[in-house]
């Protein structure tokens, strides 16, 4: 196996005071190493000048502009990021069967469903339920 030894240093007689030796391998994943590094150095001047264009190309009355999420968002796709997230609001129906319940009576199985019935939204949204109306009581068979 090849491999390299560099020398930082060495004493008045020319001994080797500390040296480094690499193997071919390790000098291969540097090299490897080194051109990640200039492709993302490359992809970084990109990012920089489409951003700077983009700004260059806005107008501007009295050193200020106004910039639209449409606008923003078009600009982070172009560039390799994510859109701008907007929270929203939606009312919802769900509608739904629930069998093999058990209970003394009608009141007390529409009374129970109603308590028993949760809703869960999975994320960090906030979840408000108007009223949970339990309909068509019937006994099973």
């Amino acid at each position: 196996m090849n491999t390299v030894t560099i020398t930082s240093k060495t004493d008045a007689d020319g001994n080797m005071l500390a040296a480094v030796t690499y193997t071919e391998t390790e000098i291969l994943r540097f090299i490897e190493k080194a051109g990640q590094v200039d492709q993302l150095n490359f992809e970084l001047r990109q990012v920089r000048q489409q951003v700077r264009d983009y700004f260059g190309e806005l107008d501007y009355s009295n050193g200020e502009t106004t910039i639209h999420r449409d606008s923003i968002n078009e600009l982070l796709v172009r560039i390799g990021s994510d859109k701008i997230r907007t929270k929203w609001t939606a009312r919802v129906t769900i509608e739904a069967t629930v069998s093999g319940y058990t209970a003394e009576d009608e009141d007390d199985a529409t009374c129970c469903i109603q308590d028993d019935i949760t809703i869960d939204i999975g994320s960090s949204a906030d979840i408000e339920i108007d009223g949970i109306d339990v309909t068509d009581v019937e006994e099973e068979e």
